[in-house]
């Protein structure tokens, strides 16, 4: 009679004596379900439309989100550069065959480039200000000015590529971003100075 249990890292079947360590149950069990998720929408198209349509989007957004995440998934926080350094890697190149694919046009360089570019830059200034800032007020403030910076060079980077007449949402975020990271250094430096006078 074959038994299992269970161990912190892997699932252990008693008299056949394999070992299933829980990664590999991550990555199965989130891959059944991307893979399912991708199954019905090509069902539920090809039944209403008698083509491929919109089901185009969410397929490649799930297949991109499943490589790109599947090293994060399956070896925990030590995949995590894996999954960044992809996701820097390919979101431009998935982006503009979304766009070629699908026939839409003009969405591309005018609007997903500088997002795209200043969103990756973003989340590459979030990951090294946490591994080598050990102060949170610190490190909250340079998070959310940074944020604020790129949220400015998005909005003029699209105006200059679009030519469009947009409401100046990247000015108020990034006079926003630093009045709050201004806040966060000041608190910071008080609450410094109270735990120095005990």
């Amino acid at each position: 009679m074959v038994r299992a249990i269970c161990a912190p890292n892997q699932f252990i079947f008693r008299g056949q004596m394999k070992l299933i360590p829980d990664s590999h149950v991550r990555l199965w069990a989130i891959s059944v379900f991307v893979f399912i998720a991708i199954f019905v929408c090509v069902i539920c198209n090809m039944a209403i439309e008698r083509e491929m349509t919109w089901m185009v989007y969410p397929v490649c957004s799930l297949i991109f989100a499943w490589g790109v995440f599947g090293p994060l998934i399956y070896r925990g926080k030590d995949g995590l550069l894996i999954s960044l350094g992809l996701l820097s890697t390919l979101i431009l190149p998935y982006l503009l065959v979304l766009e070629q694919w699908t026939h839409t046009g003009g969405w591309f360089i005018t609007i997903a480039f500088p997002i795209a570019v200043f969103s990756i830059i973003f989340i590459w200034i979030i990951y090294f200000t946490i591994r080598k800032t050990r102060n949170p007020w610190t490190a909250s403030a340079v998070i959310i000015s940074s944020g604020g910076v790129l949220s400015l060079f998005t909005y003029l980077a699209i105006i200059l590529l679009s030519e469009y007449s947009m409401f100046p949402w990247g000015w108020i975020s990034f006079g926003s971003a630093l009045g709050l990271a201004l806040l966060l250094l000041i608190a910071g430096r008080i609450r410094k100075e109270a735990n120095n006078n005990l």
